[in-house]
């Protein structure tokens, strides 16, 4: 309800001054804007408390309709102060905010404030829009108020600065357009409770009647969607009501919710079903909406019941989720499990995580979240996982340090336990912080001593807020929250950090630098901040004020459409933080790039039929909002001879593939009688005609030569072939991952004349050397932006070597060269596929994965008789394996079937010795292990294997003796730190220690502690399908429950199977196999693409 004193204020007349007429008179010329502000200013004496209105149009070349008319306010003044960065004016009437507020849902207010309006040349404007929470902040029992403006809403007398308040004003007419369309009528209280038992009644009404009507459950959920509307409002209602004891508008109820963490998802619920408005879904889409919105309802029927003790939505349980009965009997376990620990607020352990995966599931009207952690810190690995349980609801984006308690579960037979998280806060790594202030050009030295660093992290656990949300509260809440953060902290270094974050990048900045800033803060990640900051590979900074890279220029440009360094370009998970930090408009106009990048990925195809994907005018709009940077990387889309595509795509394939062809048509005869020679001498290594057939042909009317084939067919043996043909010759060996390159570094003979690197190191690399020869292995999985960059340093007159096999695991970004190769190069002795195997001799096992790999049509009929090869899903997973050699391969972390507990259901029936828990995790003798990337012990390297021989603990470490699968000298051990214990059989045993972390040492060893603290490796019983790639095991399980269905593609599952070197069984139901295996044959890849490329490069 609008107050008396509100209501005093707009009848009062404000009395104009000269100063004022001189500022309208000084606006009028300054906002001139190319057609997208038209002012009608005027300063008489007048009611309603205005100076007039101006139209604004946010692209006048498409469209001269005006999108919005604005309210202003001009004043005029000399009496104002600058400090701390901002000017502070005093206006000392309240007739045009009290104006404003009592009508909200016309059209958007601004006050203009012109500082010494009748001097020439000294003018400065700055503007502030009279928001819906502006206009509630001010006290109107007062007659004046302080306005503060920061530097940042002052427009200058520039085109550049009339267009950033033009892109401003965008995003008020963006907000306020939401905000003017919800209900201003007021409720009270027993009105809401009306409405939300109304709407409680009828979803249970239409829950009930899809059993009896047998209804799908889209067709349930296109009846509920319905109704949620009038639930979100009430429950928006509610939840203002309960703090406010007065009426309530929808309006201020939903801005309100947005000032709680805990509340905000009602603001998104009720936007999101905005969204939706009277649009009826497509077939499919409701039950998806639903599945998204279930959440919700669960979440607005616990705060009816908890603040406003109302039963509303009894039989929500019964909407079919579509959980499985293996899954229901799971959740079941668990609940009970967590149900009988006692939740006490233990103090938390050190080690901090990051919550990579939450998955929320209900039991007797009970929520409970599975998460899956990730160890945090540079010298971790995304490898070092563990999967806990909570009834708390634990949202951050941010590190966390938790509390836990074991609870015993058994499955199938066999004990074991899960941990029941008792407590949780956010713990921020200081050096995190630190680095944020250097990036912002200052020195801190916070650490998690610090009284301030302590209270940060309590007020970021207690209101579930980041770093993002912080900065972007309105000024009169942000300096609330510091002045109670820093009140009695000693120090206040992280307070000045803030306050240049929220002054520099908060939500309406246009700095140079603020996507990068803000994603940072969303994602405080210190590896992140690391792969930012100015390197030796990329020295020059993006803008002066910070030190950020310009490598992060094109995701500073357009977030939607670039990443940052080393992160992926295509990973959808990402667009949902792109969207906090970016413009919605952006967004928007970069969906058409989003869309036809989307089909590219997921079908294989590179050209689209016109107007099947994107209209002509949305391929138009895109190009347009691009830079002249962006068209030069290639971000347009091309629309041309009846197909659209991205042109970086399109261009980087056929450099690569030009370049490849080129290389392919290049004699060297003499090569014919090197070849002879080495085959003559080397018969008795040769026992593969496909292998003697290409060394003989290798180079002699080619310079490249392409290796295709089959895990286990001999592509690396061949490779150390040539390398010995090329004896005494520089050679260099490229491969993608540590895990390649180690095997090459392992394989190759010849290793005085051979240096091996990455594919990144090289391609970033200035300045590159002249080799004879190279080699590049695990060519499916580089992209072809890193290609294209390989391919371009390469010298005339170099052999080129690529292998790999283009039916495993594809590049994550986008790479298809290596695929139209294959086909496009067809050059005697240029291209060879290697299609015996040796990695086993099992003739069924073998032709399986030929019939899988090709797509043939008898797959399901070789699983059901020459193993058989499938078995359901039950305790046989768990039987004692007759090889100990032996792996689970799962899809995830998380789950019932998820590696995280595979390992500890495995680890459990281990009774080789008894259980020893260092910080989180738990080992046995026994256990197998696989190494992660240590850059503590250089020689474990990637994918070593191990088994646990003995450990010892004491307070401040724990020491393991482990046999590694690999033969290493005492001066190799010494070298890399480890101690050398004994040579038994083929293996190596050693010996190392891990350190409990020591807050109390100098801080010049900060660094050396945290990589000694961390384990380098990781329970391997069972583990990830996508770890498994390159790597053999004599018995292979393959788990494949319902839930992974989608996830199952031709090359995981084909990488999967083909570890097995002597028995595979895939635990599956017969449903799920016939899904994955009817799936191949639609994945197919379609020639269309090919046969265009094949034309334009005239073939």
């Amino acid at each position: 309800m609008v107050s008396d004193a509100v209501i005093k204020h707009i009848k009062t007349h404000t009395e104009r001054s000269s100063d004022d007429q001189a500022a309208v008179d000084f606006l009028k010329n300054q906002l001139k804007s190319h057609g997208k502000i038209t002012s009608d200013f005027t300063a008489v004496d007048k009611w309603p408390n205005i100076d007039g209105r101006f139209e604004f149009v946010s692209n006048p070349d498409i469209s001269r309709r005006p999108e919005q008319n604005f309210f202003v306010q001009i004043k005029g003044t000399h009496y104002y102060e600058e400090r701390n960065g901002k000017l502070i004016y005093q206006l000392k009437d309240l007739a045009f905010p009290a104006f404003i507020y009592g009508a909200v849902t016309l059209d958007p207010g601004i006050l203009f404030v012109v500082t010494d309006p009748d001097e020439r040349g000294e003018e400065r404007v700055f503007w502030k829009y009279m928001s819906a929470e502006y206009v509630h902040s001010i006290d109107y029992n007062k007659g004046s108020c302080t306005v503060k403006f920061d530097m940042e809403d002052e427009i200058k007398n520039t085109d550049e600065s009339i267009d950033k308040f033009c892109k401003k004003l965008e995003e008020v007419v963006e907000q306020h357009s939401f905000v003017s369309r919800l209900d201003k009528k007021e409720y009270s209280s027993q009105e809401i409770q009306n409405i939300m038992e109304e709407c409680s009644s009828r979803i249970t009404e239409r829950i009930e009647q899809s059993e009896i009507y047998n209804e799908t459950r889209d067709d349930l959920s296109r009846n509920i969607l319905r109704l949620l509307k009038e639930l979100c409002i009430a429950a928006l209602l509610m939840n203002a009501l309960s703090s406010k004891n007065e009426e309530m508008s929808v309006q201020l109820a939903w801005e309100y919710a947005l000032l709680d963490i805990e509340t905000k998802y009602l603001a998104y619920f009720y936007k999101g079903l905005d969204y939706i408005g009277y649009h009826t879904p497509e077939t499919g889409q409701s039950e998806r909406l639903m599945l998204k919105y279930y959440d919700f309802m669960w979440k607005i029927r616990e705060m009816a019941n908890k603040k406003f003790n109302i039963e509303i939505l009894n039989n929500l349980e019964k909407f079919p989720l579509v959980i499985n009965q293996l899954d229901q009997e799971y959740y079941e376990l668990i609940a009970a499990a967590v149900e009988s620990v006692e939740i006490t607020h233990h103090l938390v352990n050190i080690t901090r995580f990051y919550v990579h995966k939450k998955t929320a599931f209900y039991v007797n009207q009970e929520r409970y979240f599975e998460l899956t952690l990730q160890l945090a810190g540079v010298y971790a690995t995304k490898f070092n996982r563990i999967t806990v349980y909570t009834k708390q609801d634990i949202s951050t984006n941010y590190s966390i340090q938790i509390a836990y308690s074991d609870s015993a579960i058994n499955l199938w037979g066999v004990d074991s336990t899960i941990k029941v998280v008792t407590d949780w806060k956010v713990s921020i790594e200081p050096s995190c912080l630190n680095k944020i202030s250097k990036i912002l050009h200052y020195q801190t030295k916070i650490s998690s001593k610090y009284r301030e660093y302590n209270k940060l992290m309590n007020f970021l656990t207690k209101t579930g807020m980041n770093l993002l949300d912080l900065i972007d509260l309105k000024e009169i809440n942000f300096y609330k929250v510091i002045d109670e953060i820093y009140e009695d902290a000693n120090t206040k270094y992280f307070k000045e950090i803030l306050q240049e974050l929220r002054n520099r990048y908060s939500e309406n900045s246009r700095i140079k630098g603020k996507h990068v800033v803000r994603y940072i803060l969303l994602n405080l990640r210190e590896e992140l901040i690391e792969s930012v900051e100015v390197n030796r590979y990329s020295p020059k900074s993006l803008s002066k004020e910070l030190g950020i890279s310009t490598s992060c220029y094109p995701f500073e440009s357009n977030p939607y459409i670039s990443s940052l360094p080393d992160c992926n370009s295509i990973d959808k998970s990402r667009r949902n933080a792109l969207i906090r930090i970016g413009n919605k408009n952006d967004l928007e106009r970069a969906f058409p790039y989003l869309k036809v990048q989307d089909e590219t990925i997921r079908t294989g195809e590179m050209y689209f039929e016109e107007n099947t994907l994107v209209t002509e005018e949305e391929v138009k709009l895109f190009n347009d909002s691009l830079d002249s940077w962006e068209q030069r990387q290639g971000k347009c889309l091309v629309q041309k001879e009846g197909y659209v595509y991205i042109d970086f795509y399109e261009r980087t394939t056929l450099t690569i593939l030009k370049r490849l062809l080129k290389l392919s048509r290049f004699s060297n005869k003499e090569y014919r009688l090197i070849n002879q020679r080495f085959i003559k001498d080397n018969k008795d290594l040769l026992k593969d005609e496909i292998k003697e057939q290409a060394l003989k042909n290798a180079f002699v009317k080619s310079k490249v030569l392409l290796i295709y084939g089959a895990a286990g067919t001999g592509k690396t043996t061949l490779m150390n072939y040539i390398s010995n043909i090329l004896e005494n010759r520089q050679k260099l060996f490229l491969a993608k991952t540590h895990t390649a390159l180690k095997n090459l570094m392992r394989r190759i003979d010849d290793q005085e004349n051979s240096e091996f690197r990455s594919t990144k190191s090289f391609s970033e690399s200035r300045q590159v050397k002249e080799y004879d020869a190279i080699f590049i292995d695990e060519c499916s999985v580089i992209d072809n932006r890193n290609m294209e960059k390989i391919i371009n340093k390469i010298g005339e007159n170099t052999l080129l070597i690529l292998a790999g096999d283009i039916h495993q695991i594809e590049a994550i970004e986008f790479g298809n060269w290596f695929y139209y190769a294959k086909n496009i190069i067809n050059t005697k002795g240029a291209n060879v596929e290697l299609s015996n195997t040796w990695r086993t001799d099992n003739k069924k096992l073998i032709s399986l994965w030929n019939e899988v790999r090709e797509r043939k049509p008898l797959i399901t009929e070789k699983m059901a008789i020459d193993g058989p090869f499938s078995e359901k899903i039950g305790s046989s997973l768990l039987m004692e394996d007759e090889y100990k050699d032996h792996v689970v391969l799962c899809l995830n972390y998380d789950g019932k079937f998820g590696l995280n507990n595979m390992n500890n259901y495995f680890q459990c029936a281990n009774d080789k010795g008894k259980a020893v828990t260092w910080e989180e995790w738990t080992y046995k003798k026994g256990d197998p292990i696989l190494f992660n990337d240590s850059k503590r012990f250089p020689a474990l390297y990637n994918n070593l294997k191990g088994w646990i021989v003995e450990i010892e603990k004491i307070k401040e470490k724990i020491t393991f003796v482990i046999d590694i699968d690999i033969k290493l000298t005492k001066e190799e051990c010494r070298a890399s730190n480890i101690e050398f214990v004994a040579d038994v059989e083929k293996y190596t045993r050693i010996r190392f220690s891990i350190f409990k972390y020591d807050y109390n040492i100098p801080e010049d060893r900060i660094e050396e502690m945290r990589m000694k603290a961390v384990v380098p490796f990781q329970l391997a019983y069972a583990v990830s399908i996508h770890k498994a790639q390159g790597l053999e095991y004599d018995s292979v399980k393959i788990v494949i429950p319902d839930s992974n269905l989608e996830r199952i593609t031709h090359g995981i599952f084909y990488t999967a199977i083909t570890r097995a070197k002597k028995k595979l069984k895939i635990y599956w139901s017969a449903e799920t196999m016939k899904s994955v295996v009817n799936r191949f044959s639609m994945e197919g890849v379609e020639n269309r693409s090919l046969e265009i490329i094949k034309k334009k490069l005239i073939i």
